[in-house]
């Protein structure tokens, strides 16, 4: 009997009670409107606006703001009014002249544009603005250019020039001792020619980090930097050799690194097509080989600027008694052979490099080089495991080793594959 009621209850007239329910719900709604109740809303982090700050400025004082530069604001007012607000409605400040002995000050909160028939209330909670005070120091730097990004495929930068050069700066003294130097930051995008900006100064430390704070004013706002854009040339280096070696002995052949240097110039036009650096180095009477540093920075004369990072070159010129040369290989230069197939193979140290040294007459070694020396190893018979052994060449006629070359190498037995099987094995 107790659940035909309850059945009645929730089944019975179905459709009246969701037209019911849907009535009740309109009407809430109407009602809301109509009541228009109380509600509140808290505005967070409304920035405080700082004022009369010329009384701390002018008796030669700065100051840093610790705590209070924003404010959370919480409103109470009908629904209809609160609800079309926005932070932007608000304004925070904080008066200096009010600064207590503990160097803080009240904030004060005030709508914007204050309606003209509705009540309102703002609270924000006795906020207050504190500060440090600290004396102002001034100090004078020398403005620095620094770039980010490259300038065009070929081109380098020049020199720069700043206007102003010098920017005095002024703040609290705990700040200005952190400062290292001024700068502005000036961005490259494949530039090929001069070009002029604006950029705004910034504070730097030792670090390279920016120092932060208000408070810090600059006599500039901004600085014009000029940009002198120059053009690059791959100039190459020339070794020149004087006197002849010993008797006996010959020059086998000179190097020299870097081979070239991308240099720039006051006037384009003197970077002509032959323009090149020689260096003279003396073999006369040498028995080994001569080795010499150059710094080539003058070079070329003041009117050319070398742009690589170093300008230093190392020259080498490399001396062997007649009859002989010395030729250098490396691991990929030798060849295996008869290695079985079930195993693999690598040299013991594979960056080594081996030097061998021939004998002969200078017209039969004239023609010698890596390739033609035909270098390999023959592992046949060899097994798993560290093996020296000797290297075998293939000699022009005429020609022959000085003592012979062993490497050592290292067998690794693989393991064995299983075969797949085919369909039908299946």
């Amino acid at each position: 009997m107790i659940k035909e009621l309850i059945k009645n209850i929730f089944t019975k007239n179905l459709g009246w009670k969701l037209v019911s329910l849907i009535a009740a719900t309109l009407f809430w709604i109407i009602a809301l409107n109509i009541i228009d109740p109380n509600m509140k809303k808290t505005f967070n982090d409304i920035p405080v606006e700082i004022l009369n700050e010329s009384v701390i400025t002018s008796s030669n004082q700065v100051y840093e703001v610790v705590s209070g530069d924003k404010v959370n604001v919480t409103i109470s007012g009908k629904r209809s009014f609160v609800e079309k607000l926005s932070a932007d409605d608000f304004e925070a400040s904080a008066d200096l002249t009010e600064l207590s002995s503990v160097n803080a000050v009240n904030i004060k909160v005030k709508l914007v544009k204050p309606p003209a028939n509705e009540q309102y209330e703002l609270s924000w909670g006795n906020a207050v603005l504190k500060v440090e005070l600290e004396k102002k120091v001034t100090q004078k730097f020398k403005v620095v250019v620094d770039t980010q990004g490259e300038l065009g495929e070929g081109f380098v930068l020049a020199g720069t020039t700043t206007k102003p050069n010098i920017v005095e700066v002024s703040g609290g003294e705990s700040k200005m001792k952190k400062i290292d130097k001024v700068g502005v930051t000036i961005p490259l995008a494949g530039q090929t020619e001069d070009f002029t900006t604006k950029a705004t100064p910034m504070a730097y430390d030792r670090d390279g980090d920016i120092v932060h704070s208000e408070n810090l004013k600059f006599s500039a706002k901004s600085v014009k930097v000029s940009v002198q854009v120059g053009k690059t040339m791959n100039v190459p280096i020339r070794v020149k050799t004087v006197g002849a070696p010993a008797e006996g002995y010959r020059l086998v052949t000179t190097d020299r690194q870097p081979e070239s240097v991308a240099v720039t110039a006051s006037n384009p036009d003197l970077l002509r097509s032959d323009l090149e650096i020689v260096l003279e180095v003396n073999i006369e009477g040498a028995k080994a080989n001569v080795e010499k540093e150059f710094d080539i920075a003058e070079k070329l004369g003041p009117e050319y600027t070398i742009v690589d990072d170093t300008t230093v070159v190392s020259v080498r010129c490399e001396i062997e008694q007649s009859g002989r040369k010395t030729i250098e290989l490396t691991s990929d230069d030798i060849e295996v052979r008869n290695l079985s197939d079930n195993h693999t193979v690598k040299f013991d140290d594979e960056d080594k490099i081996y030097k061998v040294t021939l004998i002969g007459s200078d017209k039969e070694l004239e023609d010698v080089n890596v390739k033609s020396l035909g270098a390999y190893i023959d592992l046949s018979g060899f097994t798993t495991g560290s093996h020296d052994v000797e290297v075998k060449f293939s000699l022009p006629e005429g020609v022959k080793l000085s003592r012979p070359l062993t490497v050592r190498v290292i067998m690794v037995e693989q393991s064995p594959v299983e075969p797949t099987p085919t369909p039908d094995e299946e």
